[in-house]
C-alpha cells in the first residue's frame, strides 16, 4: 500500500512540477511533505533538486543533487543530473570535473554516459584541450572506444589521416564502433580510394538508421564514386521523397552524374516543390543552381538575387549574382544548345577561323564555378576558339581520366592529344576549384599553350613540412592526393614545362587560396592574379564579375606564337 501511495505521489510531484511555471512556489509544501513522509527516496530527491532549478534556486538544487549523491553514492543519477544542471547554467568546469570523477566510470547507461560526453567535449573549443580533457577519462577499459572515436574525429579534422586511422584501430579493439563514428571511417574510406568499402559501409549503416537522411547522403556519395549509377538514383529517388526539406540532398543531387533524363525528371520534382521551401534559404540556392542547367535561367536568378543578403548564402549567392548582372542576359541563353546531363562526357564546338582550343574542365557542379556549360559557353563564344567542354562521369577530379577517353588518365591525355592537333591550333586549359589542378596538371603533360586556374588548390600533392602549406580542406582534396601520390608534384611539373603558361587567379583576402598562390610565385612561367577584395573561394564569379575572367583569357590569347 505505502508503495503503491509513494508511486502515485511521485507521479502527481512529476505532472505539477512540469506544468507549474517558474515562479510558482506553490509545490514546495508538498514535495517537502513527501520527503518527510519517505525521507530515503532518491527519485523525491532528484524532483526537490528539479523543481529548486526550475524556480530560481540554483545553489539549493545543487546542495539537493549533492546530498542524494551522498544518500546514495552507488546510485549514478544524482550526479548525472548535477552535470546537466552545470551544463544548462553555463559551469562547463564544474560539469567536466564531476563528469571525469563520478560519471563516465559509473553505472549510468551507455547511452547516457556518452550522450553527455558529447554535450561536455562541446564545452571545450580548443583542440588541444580537448584532447587532454579526454584522454584523461580513458581507463583501459572497453567504453575507452569512445574516447578513442572522439579523439579520432580530432585528427580528422585536422587532416591527420594516419593518426584518425590508428585511433580507430584501438577503439575498433575494445569493441563496436558507434553509427556516427561511421561517418568519419565513410570519409576515410573515401579519402584513401576504398570504394567498395565505403559503399558497403554506407549501405549497411543506412539500413541500421532508415530514419536518419545524413546516412542515406553518405550512401549516395558512396555509390557514385563506386560508379553504382542505378544505385544513385535509387537512393536519391527515396531520399528527396522521404526528406524533401533537406538542403544538403540537393547539394549532392547538384553534384551526381546523371542522363539528361533523370535530371530532368528528378528537378521537375524538385520544381514543383519550390514554392513549399520559400524560407529555407540553403535548398533554394541549391535549387536554383539546377535550374541554371534546365533552361529556368531568369527563375533561378530571381532566387539568386533574393539570396544574395541573406546570411546563409549570401557567401556564394552575391558572387554568382555579381557576376551574372554583369553581362547582358543573353549571354546565359545557351545559344548553341551545350550538353548539361552527363551523357557526353566530352563535348566538342569547332569555330572556323579559331585562334586557340579551350579545354574546359568541369567543377564538381558541372561546369565553370556555378555554371553549367551552356552558360559558360555564353562566356567563350565571344573568343574565336574551339571549345571541348570536359566532364568526369568517373567522379574523381580527372585523376583517372575521361571515361570515353580511356581507361586511365594517360589515355585521356593521349587522346586530347590527338583531338586537339586536329583542330590545329594552340591549347589553353581552364578549370575552377580542384578541376583547375586538373586544367594545371593537363596543360603540362600535354605541353599546352597555357593553363587558366580559378583558386585551384595548387598545393595538393606537395610534401608535408613545417612551413609548407597546408592541403586544401576536404575528402575530394585528399582523395585527389592520393590519386597522385605517385606522380611529380604540381610546383615540380609546372617547373618542368617552361613552355607552358600558368594563369592562377586566386582571391587574396581567402587565407587558403592565397596561401596555395604563393606555392607558384617565383616561377618563371607562372602568373598571379589576386582579387584584391576576393574573401572566399569563388575566384571565377569575380573574376567573371570584375572583367578578370576576360583579362586573363584575353592574355593568354595574346601570347600565342610569342612569349609572355
Amino acid at each position: 500500500m505505502t508503495a503503491s501511495l509513494l508511486r502515485d505521489e511521485i507521479a502527481a510531484l512529476e505532472a505539477l512540477t512540469r506544468a507549474a511555471g517558474d515562479d510558482d512556489r506553490s509545490i514546495d509544501r508538498r514535495i517537502s511533505l513527501a520527503r518527510g513522509r519517505w525521507p530515503d527516496d532518491l527519485r523525491l530527491r532528484l524532483i526537490e533538486g528539479g523543481w529548486l532549478e526550475k524556480t530560481g534556486r540554483v545553489e539549493e538544487a545543487v546542495a539537493a543533487f549533492q546530498t542524494a549523491r551522498d544518500h546514495h553514492p552507488a546510485n549514478p543519477w544524482p550526479a548525472v543530473r548535477l552535470v546537466e544542471l552545470f551544463l544548462r547554467r553555463q559551469r562547463p568546469d564544474d560539469a567536466r570535473m564531476l563528469f571525469r570523477e563520478a560519471v563516465w566510470a559509473g553505472s549510468a547507461p551507455e547511452q547516457t554516459r556518452t550522450g553527455l560526453l558529447s554535450r561536455i567535449i562541446m564545452t571545450l573549443v580548443d583542440p588541444d584541450i580537448k584532447r587532454a580533457y579526454l584522454e584523461t577519462l580513458l581507463r583501459s577499459h572497453p567504453d575507452d572506444r569512445f574516447i578513442l572515436l572522439k579523439l579520432a574525429a580530432i585528427r580528422f579534422r585536422q587532416q591527420d589521416r594516419s593518426g584518425t586511422e590508428a585511433l580507430f584501430d584501438k577503439a575498433r579493439a575494445w569493441g563496436p564502433l558507434t553509427d556516427e563514428s561511421r561517418l568519419i571511417e565513410l570519409e576515410l574510406h573515401l579519402a584513401a580510394a576504398r570504394f567498395e568499402d565505403a559503399y558497403a559501409l554506407s549501405v549497411q549503416v543506412m539500413e541500421r538508421n532508415p530514419d536518419r537522411v545524413e546516412f542515406a547522403r553518405r550512401a549516395i556519395q558512396a555509390a557514385i564514386f563506386t560508379g553504382r549509377i542505378d544505385s544513385v538514383i535509387a537512393l536519391l529517388d527515396a531520399a528527396l521523397t522521404r526528406w524533401p526539406d533537406d538542403w544538403l540532398l540537393l547539394f549532392r543531387y547538384n553534384r551526381c552524374p546523371l542522363s539528361d533524363s533523370v535530371d530532368k525528371r528528378l528537378f521537375a520534382l524538385l520544381r514543383a516543390r519550390a514554392p513549399e521551401q520559400a524560407s529555407n534559404s540553403r535548398w533554394l540556392f541549391q535549387y536554383a543552381i539546377a535550374a541554371l542547367r534546365h533552361d529556368a535561367v531568369a527563375d533561378a536568378r530571381a532566387i539568386i538575387d533574393r539570396l544574395a543578403t541573406q546570411d546563409a548564402v549570401a557567401h556564394m549567392a552575391g558572387p554568382l549574382r555579381t557576376a551574372m548582372a554583369a553581362h547582358p542576359a543573353a549571354t546565359w541563353d545557351n545559344k548553341r544548345a551545350v550538353r548539361h546531363g552527363c551523357d557526353l562526357d566530352v563535348q566538342i564546338l569547332p569555330v572556323a577561323g579559331a585562334q586557340a582550343t579551350i579545354l574546359l574542365f568541369a567543377s564538381v557542379v558541372g561546369g565553370l564555378g556555378y555554371l553549367p556549360f551552356g552558360l559558360a559557353d555564353g562566356l567563350l563564344r565571344q573568343r574565336p576558339v574551339n571549345i571541348l567542354y570536359l566532364r568526369d562521369r568517373n567522379h574523381r577530379s580527372f585523376t583517372s581520366g575521361i571515361a570515353s577517353l580511356g581507361p586511365d588518365h594517360d589515355a585521356m591525355i593521349e587522346a586530347l592529344h590527338r583531338l586537339t592537333e586536329d583542330l590545329g591550333v594552340p591549347v589553353i586549359t581552364i578549370g575552377s576549384s580542384i578541376a583547375g589542378v586538373a586544367a594545371i596538371r593537363c596543360a603540362a603533360m600535354m605541353g599546352s599553350h597555357a593553363a587558366i586556374s580559378f583558386a585551384g588548390p595548387v598545393n595538393l600533392g606537395l610534401d608535408a613540412a613545417e612551413d609548407a602549406p597546408v592541403a586544401a580542406n576536404g575528402t575530394r582534396a585528399s582523395l585527389f592526393s592520393t590519386f597522385t601520390s605517385a606522380d611529380m608534384d604540381l610546383v615540380g611539373l609546372i617547373r618542368s614545362v617552361p613552355q607552358t603558361h600558368v594563369h592562377q587567379v586566386f582571391g587574396a583576402a581567402h587565407a587558403p587560396d592565397a596561401q596555395a598562390a604563393r606555392c607558384l610565385d617565383g616561377l618563371d612561367n607562372v602568373t598571379l592574379y589576386p582579387i584584391a577584395d576576393c574573401a572566399d573561394h569563388f575566384a571565377i564569379e569575380h573574376a567573371i564579375a570584375n572583367g578578370l575572367f576576360f583579362a586573363v583569357l584575353d592574355k593568354a590569347l595574346a601570347t600565342i606564337g610569342g612569349g609572355i
